[in-house]
């Protein structure tokens, strides 16, 4: 196999001087079975991911090509994408260059149906992409993070299964450990969506990079959820393989001196292939016959690499220096920028001179470059000072300024990467800039993970004085933002609280509540108690500078939703009353529209089910005026679903989710999609129609695993709990439920449905030691949140079946406030029926037969 891990497609030997050595494909015979299998899948439409791991030089990439020769001559467009090395390149890098090879190889009529439906989504990504296939890109939907992230994710999945239907596909990831979060998370996404097409994903990276704190550690966890994945560790040639590398690479077969060799090397072929190249241009080959003549070689790939180095040019050692700091990848024109001390023709010879010793290949841009490998980059970047590297990152940075002041758009990343390396030797203030900018940048093209590292970049760079807090503050609120966005909610706490702390020294009333709602809204998503929350939006509420009423109406939305959590409905209530009060002044119906939902979510406080059914009506007449539809979806009916069942209203429960559904699927925004289907689902069940109610349960987790497998499946494990229990046939769940419950370490939530399940099985003592551990203190261990009632009409179940008296009297006060409704767990989850069931049962344990007979008769109605 070849020795180095080249550019794809870009062979050694395609300008060799007369001397280089053949390294032609050597071994790996049961690797290229496993990955030709995985073709013949792939032409059958039965998508596959196969990852090549292992150490570096040991011919992951050569592998990579070599299939993806094979894919050629079966009829599979075989695309490549490399991962970046440095952190300069955009996010997405690797996901760029494939999208960008496929357009380069159709016509605009074969794109524009392929491309088309994708173009705004792509066109966020770099708007050059989607010009060979859509003359006019309509702008991408505006959409919070999650929704919008995944609407990019969605539009670029569609794009590959469209491509794959009109021809198998293998699309090569090479360098995976160096792949920015957000490209593996798509990885993730693809490969969920990719059942049925004519997709394989062939990965490379090394084993020894993928630690916990690598974002691939995840991925590789998360692919193995969405159909067969094959892993492959590459290692050394054994001595026959090695025989024939050496012959070919040498031209003289030698057992003797393959021996040796393999001895030296244990067969890897990186470190095989300097050897030869290194003994050729020594002129070596016919003396190192014996061990003592082999041990006077370098003991180390790297050695052999610093050997070969040291026997080119000054001018070309010159330019491959500078070359090295660049990146893996360079460009000839920012090179010769920075080789200013030499001319043209000598840049261009010395770099001729460097591909002629296969220290660097050309790549398929004009005057573009790369090292042959990674380890030959690091050799001179290694050897280089430290100062002097620093200096060098500032030139660069200068120099890429200078060659794009037209359009700086394609390496603001790149600047930003290169500014911060500079340090001191550079120009903090630039550094600075560009880290912001990439950051902003990154945003648009929903990579939240790449814009929170801008985001540190530039607070690193920030020196300490006035001017300096006040931009540290703006740029914590932009790193809180970006990592709530990327779902790292608990460190945007951190982000917002240091934000919050800066403001409060600046005095600035305006970023406190930012740094505040940011605050809020972090944990809100966490799903934490909101006192922490609630405590700095009075702060903020109550500065004295604090008069812009519209943040001041977001803020008391935000203390609402704090206070529910916090459960203090009396002053949520107050709180958005305030806000709703203050919107209307404002006169803006959007700002109306959500003031009134920040009460919506508060479905656990039973005694304000009146007022969020008021609330929403209004809401709903305020969307129609103003003419967004849209709006109601995400902040309004999928809370009012839940509260029209608990109402007892099925009948506009049902049209309220169905009108979700409609308008989630006209919207294109799945997890809408999901939530409607989940309601649907509960709705049907709730009516006796078992038969609908199940498909439409595993189609809302289907959609619901595209981007939230945890609670798709947490949804459907309570829906099938809740069918299964109706259906009388709750034994078939106990083995899973008590899996779940030994590995699960918040399993306590779910004892109450243990203790159901034992009681329908008979084993009441079971069911008593369960049931008595959560007695405990009129049943104080159970948590006033969207959980509780369900586990008090759990138990309340368990309790009829022991004929627990005491506890009886408890649990129908408990349950006393929902009389005359149905107690729903969640928005949409599942509704466990008539509570005036519940307290009939109750009545009867405790011997009240006159108030069972009349709660059992309105259970009936």
């Amino acid at each position: 196999m070849a020795p180095a891990e080249a550019m794809p497609f870009v062979t050694s030997t395609a300008h060799a001087a007369p001397h280089e050595p053949d390294f032609r494909f050597v071994g790996r015979r049961r690797e290229l079975d496993a990955l030709d299998a995985a073709l013949r899948h792939c032409i059958e439409a039965e998508p596959r991911v196969v990852l090549l791991a292992g150490e570096p030089g040991i011919g992951k990439t050569s592998t990579a090509q070599e299939i993806a020769r094979r894919a050629t001559s079966l009829g599979v467009l075989a695309l490549w994408g490399r991962c970046p090395e440095d952190p300069g390149a955009p996010p997405y890098w690797p996901w760029l260059q494939l999208i960008r090879r496929y357009i380069a190889q159709h016509d605009e009529t074969a794109l524009r149906d392929i491309v088309g439906p994708a173009a705004p989504q792509i066109a966020a990504l770099e708007r050059a992409l989607t010009q060979a296939s859509t003359e006019d890109v309509a702008q991408p939907l505006k959409a919070d993070a999650a929704k919008a992230r995944f609407q990019l994710f969605d539009a670029i999945s569609g794009f590959w299964q469209r491509a794959a239907a009109r021809q198998p596909l293998l699309l090569v990831l090479d360098d995976l450990h160096c792949a920015d979060a957000p490209s593996l998370r798509l990885l993730g996404f693809v490969m969920a969506e990719a059942a049925g097409t004519r997709l394989m994903v062939l990965g490379t990276y090394r084993d020894s990079e993928v630690t916990r704190s690598n974002p691939l550690s995840d991925t590789l966890s998360e692919l193995q959820r969405h159909g067969p994945v094959l892993r492959l560790l590459l290692g050394g040639f054994n001595p026959t393989e090695t025989a024939e590398f050496v012959a070919n690479a040498t031209g003289t077969p030698s057992a003797a001196l393959a021996a040796l060799l393999h001895e030296q090397t244990e067969g890897h072929p990186l470190f095989l292939a300097e050897l030869a190249r290194d003994l050729r241009q020594a002129g070596a080959l016919d003396t190192v016959v014996t061990r003592r003549g082999l041990l006077r070689v370098a003991h180390g790939v790297r050695e052999v690499i610093a050997s070969r180095l040291k026997r080119v040019s000054p001018a070309c050692a010159q330019a491959l220096a500078c070359a090295a700091i660049i990146g893996r990848e360079f460009s000839f024109d920012l090179l010769l920028r920075l080789l200013d001390d030499l001319p043209e023709e000598t840049c261009r010879a010395a770099l001729e001179e460097a591909r002629a010793a296969s220290l660097i290949h050309e790549t398929a841009g004009p005057g573009a470059y790369q090292f042959s490998h990674a380890l030959v980059r690091d050799s001179l970047s290694e050897e280089m000072p430290a100062t002097e590297k620093a200096a060098l990152h500032q030139r660069i940075a200068t120099a890429l300024e200078a060659l794009h002041e037209g359009d700086l758009t394609p390496c603001l990343s790149a600047l930003a990467h290169h500014y911060h390396a500079a340090g001191a030797a550079g120009d903090s203030a630039r550094a600075i800039e560009f880290a912001i900018r990439a950051a902003k940048q990154a945003t648009a093209m929903q990579a939240h993970e790449e814009a929170a590292r801008h985001y540190l970049l530039a607070s690193g760079a920030l020196q300490p004085g006035t001017a300096a807090d006040a931009q540290r503050c703006q740029l914590l609120l932009g790193l809180g933002r970006a990592q709530n966005s990327a779902g790292a909610s608990t460190q945007a706490l951190q982000s917002f609280a240091a934000a919050a702390a800066c403001a409060r020294q600046l005095d600035d009333a305006s970023q406190l509540a930012r740094a505040a709602i940011g605050f809020g809204d972090a944990q809100w998503r966490l799903g934490l108690e909101g006192s922490e929350a609630m405590v700095l939006i009075r702060e903020a509420l109550a500065h004295p500078a604090a008069t812009d009423d519209g943040q001041r109406c977001a803020l008391l939305g935000a203390l609402c939703q704090a206070m529910l959590f916090a459960n203090r409905p009396d002053e949520a209530e107050e709180a958005f009353r305030e806000a709703v009060a203050i919107a209307r002044r404002l006169d803006d119906p959007r700002v109306l529209f959500r003031a009134l939902c920040s009460i919506l979510p508060g479905r656990w406080f039973p005694d304000r089910l009146a007022l969020r059914i008021e609330v929403a009506h209004e809401a709903i007449e305020v969307v129609r005026r103003a003419g967004h539809p849209e709006w109601v979806v995400p902040y309004l009916s999928g809370w009012h679903t839940g509260d029209l069942m608990e109402s007892g209203d099925t009948v506009a429960a049902t049209a309220t989710a169905r009108l979700h559904l409609t308008t989630s699927e006209a919207t294109r925004e799945p997890f809408n999609v999901a939530v409607a289907l989940a309601a649907l689902a509960m709705i049907a069940t709730h009516e006796g129609r078992f038969a609908e109610a199940e498909p439409l349960a595993i189609e809302a987790m289907r959609c619901g695993n595209r981007f939230d497998p945890a609670n798709a499946a947490g949804i459907f494990g309570v829906q099938m709990f809740t069918l299964r229990h109706h259906q009388g046939r709750l034994a078939e769940l106990a083995p899973m439920l008590r899996q779940f419950l030994d590995r699960t370490s918040g399993g306590g939530a779910w004892r109450p449905g243990l203790a159901i399940l034992h009681a329908e099985l008979g084993d009441l003592d079971a069911a008593r030691a369960i049931f008595d551990k959560l007695a405990i203190g009129g049943f104080a261990a159970l948590a006033s949140d969207a959980i509780r009632i369900a586990s008090l009409a759990y138990l309340a179940e368990v309790c009829v079946r022991l004929d627990d008296r005491d506890r009886a009297a408890i649990l129908f006060d408990l349950l006393l406030p929902y009389a005359g409704r149905n107690i729903v767990f969640g928005a949409h989850t599942a509704s466990l029926g008539a509570a005036d069931r519940l307290l009939g049962m109750l009545a009867m344990t405790l011997r009240r037969f006159e108030q069972a007979e009349r709660f059992l008769e309105q259970a009936i109605a």
